[in-house]
């Protein structure tokens, strides 16, 4: 298996999962440079695996927005120029191309139910819109790629980016407060939910656009209170905010109400894959305690 982007949040955890049982094949960034299109495509070439899993992206939101409607710049080239020379690349050579996509690319304006594959996406900054741009051009080059969109992926292994989870349990295991968005709808995955997930894609040669995110939804609010529960620290803590008021602060705009639809996961691969975000959260919790 090959991995791509493999020392970030989402692709560490990955990695650290499929290690287990699985030959994982990931080059650094020194090793390997994704925007060097000769580099990539001598190693995409001559690496003996049928399965490619691509995490490699500009991550950082509002970093991001600097650039917005440069196409030349490095936030386009990572999240558009780069995947379509990598789905091209796999189709040339029969790998079978996962790549990890956000639930960015849709606007959050729809409270009424999550968001399924088939909806209309409509991104509202930079980095979404050069997600999604992204995604269409990974299509237009290979029809038999997945695309996976991961939603407020977390864990409780230690990385230097923090996640919603951690930050909220150093914070408030530190005495601080922290900020939970009540009227805001998510569906946050435990990285382990993800890498189980995305590594069923990746053995079923999976085509076309899936959701991986929790099977059932919460708010901000409602899962930073979960963490301080679970952890015996004070849920009082945690201060209600309404979506305008903390979106306001960011540079970059972000959907409201993100939440992903995983029924047509759910309907290929059964539903004790992703699971409900209570469930979740307590496998995390006990995670979070081990030393």
């Amino acid at each position: 298996m090959i991995f791509l982007g493999g020392s970030g949040l989402v692709g560490s955890r990955l990695r650290a999962v499929w290690a287990r049982d699985a030959e994982i094949l990931a080059p650094t960034h020194t090793e390997l440079d994704v925007l060097d299109a000769k580099a990539l495509e001598a190693f995409i070439a001559s690496a003996q695996s049928d399965s490619v899993v691509n995490l490699a992206a500009w991550a950082d939101v509002d970093g991001a927005e600097p650039e917005r409607g440069d196409t030349r710049g490095v936030v386009y080239r990572l999240n558009v120029e780069f995947p379509r020379q990598l789905a091209r690349l796999c189709a040339q050579t029969g790998k079978h191309l996962v790549h990890i996509s956000t639930d960015y690319v849709f606007d959050g304006v729809n409270a009424e139910k999550p968001y399924s594959e088939e909806d209309q996406t409509a991104p509202l900054c930079w980095y979404a819109q050069t997600k999604r741009d992204g995604e269409v051009a990974i299509q237009g080059v290979d029809p038999t790629a997945c695309i996976a969109r991961i939603e407020m992926p977390y864990t409780a292994a230690r990385h230097a980016k923090r996640d919603l989870a951690r930050l909220v349990a150093t914070r408030l295991s530190e005495g601080q407060t922290v900020q939970g968005v009540t009227d805001q709808r998510i569906t946050p995955v435990l990285l382990d939910d993800a890498a189980a997930a995305v590594r069923k894609l990746a053995e079923a040669r999976y085509s076309g656009v899936v959701h991986v995110a929790a099977s059932d939804w919460t708010t901000p609010y409602d899962f930073a209170r979960g963490i301080a529960r679970r952890l015996k620290l004070e849920e009082d803590c945690v201060l209600p905010v309404e979506f305008a008021q903390f979106a306001v602060t960011r540079p970059a705009l972000r959907p409201q109400h993100s939440w992903l639809d995983v029924t047509r996961f759910a309907n290929v691969f059964g539903d004790a894959i992703l699971k409900p975000v209570d469930e979740a959260l307590d496998m995390w919790s006990r995670q979070w305690r081990l030393p």
